[in-house]
């Protein structure tokens, strides 16, 4: 009986990439508390610390979203996972129908999503903008920081052909309005949404 040789090991090491359910896994288990951690396309990413004038960010974001998704008919959901497919993306803000006494589950779909965005832009525009559109997210905003504006992302196209992306995006200044795709009616000043 002869045994077979091993193969020798030349390459470069492989990479384990994570599903959801791993990650939902070992979440549940406490092994990722207090970590910034999100899962997109398999891989575990580490997300920076919030600086301030990101912190204050979400503050003023969270009372013009308030404004024009009062609860109970709608809930505001602030840095809590979405599940989409095998990602666990953290997203700074979903919109969701319906009172929050209700929601039970990590979202799978939302309205709106939005990202504040200062040192991560080019990953919000890049891989986030990517992942949101693959999902089908029909309004995805990114309230940018460092250029004191607004870029919305709509029309999701290509989630069949291997290349999702927005069909729109259009900038919005600090002296504009604008309205979600599911509030048409409410204006919200994107100067209310900046710090």
């Amino acid at each position: 009986m002869s045994l077979a040789t091993p193969p020798i090991f030349t390459g470069r090491p492989l990479r384990k990439l994570w599903t959801g359910e791993e990650f939902d896994r070992v979440s549940r288990s406490g092994a990722f508390d207090g970590q910034r951690l999100e899962l997109v396309n398999g891989e575990l990413l580490e997300m920076p610390p919030m600086n301030p004038p990101h912190a204050k960010a979400i503050r003023v974001v969270t009372y013009a979203l308030l404004r024009a998704f009062p609860p109970p008919a709608w809930t505001l959901s602030a840095q809590c996972p979405m599940c989409l497919g095998e990602s666990r993306p953290l997203p700074d803000f979903v919109v969701l129908q319906g009172d929050a006494h209700d929601i039970d589950e990590h979202p799978t779909t939302t309205p709106l999503i939005i990202e504040v965005s200062d040192a991560t832009l080019g990953y919000d525009r890049g891989e986030k903008a990517t992942l949101y559109a693959a999902s089908g997210l029909l309004d995805y905003w990114i309230v940018n920081l460092n250029d004191r504006c607004v870029e919305v992302h709509r029309k999701p196209v290509g989630q069949n052909s291997g290349d999702p992306r927005y069909g729109e995006i259009r900038v919005y200044a600090a002296a504009e309005n604008l309205s979600p795709l599911a509030a048409p009616d409410a204006l919200i000043r994107v100067a209310d949404l900046l710090p």
